[in-house]
């Protein structure tokens, strides 16, 4: 608008001044062409035998005058019409050229809204494929991880569902697109399209940096217990070697066979020795087929004090297995939560599309 003001006013300025130059032309040739009348009246009136009559219908004038017995013509001129166009033209030709300024800048601006609107249309189709993907991933990570088979897989996680993309397209320019696809809705109701899609773009970010973040936890949690069953695991050996040791002195001979021991070393045997090299065991197995019996072993000698240390050994252990069958429920929770959650946005991306539309 303000633009809009501005050049009405230049045109009303110029167009004033030309009239006004105009105006004095006019009246400087009135005032010359009835001075020139005044002399001729005049001349006419003294009637000498020299006196010549003027004709003002020619476009020149000479007009003769003597002076000291010398004779001098002058040359008298009507003054030519004024051309209009030679004032008119140069104004006609800015105000156009500022028209035609505007007009081409509106259609550049309008190719460059389209142009990003349509870039914005094209990365939200994008995202159905990598939704899909990523549902039937985590889906088949969720079965994986429900079986007792202690593995921590990799967990695809699709790096286009994080909306990096999406931080290189300007918010302004969707809103001016949603408007000019969208003329007669209000423009209350645009803003709030524009901010639904921005809603799901950052619930779609929002569930894979938790997807990131959960899976992180869980690794570091899963690490720690891990951990503290190796120590359990150390400290048992370190303690049946000692009671071991005691019963021989109580004995006065090798305690291989005997009843409170032998049980306890066959076990071990089966169920620690091939894995305290590699530490690859499976702490729900040892929980199932090597704790759990011990502790069971253990409890008809509680009265023995010498099998504290074993007993204190083995709660380290089993606290840590409890941690970590925690911390494997906590993270199907949550995968059940992302799952659902990708689906709903899986559900909801052709609406956000046609409101943009």
């Amino acid at each position: 608008m303000n633009r809009l003001l501005t050049k009405y006013l230049i045109f009303f300025t110029v167009f004033a001044f030309s009239q006004d130059s105009i105006a004095i032309q006019l009246n400087y040739l009135i005032e010359e062409k009835q001075t020139v009348l005044s002399n001729t009246i005049l001349k006419e009136s003294s009637k000498l035998n020299d006196t010549i009559i003027l004709d003002f219908d020619k476009s020149e004038l000479l007009i003769p005058q003597q002076r000291d017995n010398v004779t001098k013509i002058i040359m008298v001129k009507e003054k030519s019409k004024i051309d209009w166009l030679k004032y008119l033209l140069p104004i006609f030709t800015l105000i156009l050229g500022i028209i035609l300024k505007e007009f081409f800048e509106k259609r550049s601006n309008k190719k460059q809204i389209r142009k990003s609107g349509e870039r914005w249309i094209a990365e939200l189709y994008s995202l159905e494929e990598p939704l899909k993907r990523q549902i039937q991933s985590l889906e088949e990570y969720l079965e994986e991880h429900k079986k007792e088979d202690f593995k921590i897989q990799n967990l695809e996680i699709f790096s286009s569902l994080g909306g990096d993309i999406f931080n290189s397209l300007d918010k302004n320019e969707l809103i001016k697109f949603i408007e000019l696809n969208n003329k007669k809705v209000d423009f209350k109701e645009i803003v709030k399209i524009s901010n639904r899609t921005n809603v799901y773009l950052t619930m779609l970010i929002h569930l894979s940096e938790t997807l990131k973040e959960n899976f992180n936890i869980y690794k570091t949690e899963t690490s720690k217990h891990i951990t503290s069953i190796s120590l359990s695991l150390q400290l048992f050996t370190g303690a049946l070697r000692d009671y071991e040791i005691e019963i021989e002195k109580e004995l006065n001979f090798d305690p291989i066979d005997d009843p409170r021991l032998k049980p306890i070393i066959e076990l071990y045997d089966s169920q620690i020795k091939p894995f305290l090299q590699e530490g690859n065991f499976n702490p729900f197995v040892l929980k199932k087929d090597f704790f759990q019996p011990i502790v069971a072993m253990l409890f008809m000698l509680r009265q023995d004090t010498r099998t504290k240390e074993l007993s204190s050994s083995l709660t380290i252990g089993l606290t840590a297995i409890k941690g970590l069958e925690m911390e494997k429920s906590y993270f199907s929770e949550n995968l059940k939560y992302i799952i659902t959650n990708y689906y709903n946005q899986l559900l909801r991306l052709d609406n956000v599309i046609n409101k943009i539309n």
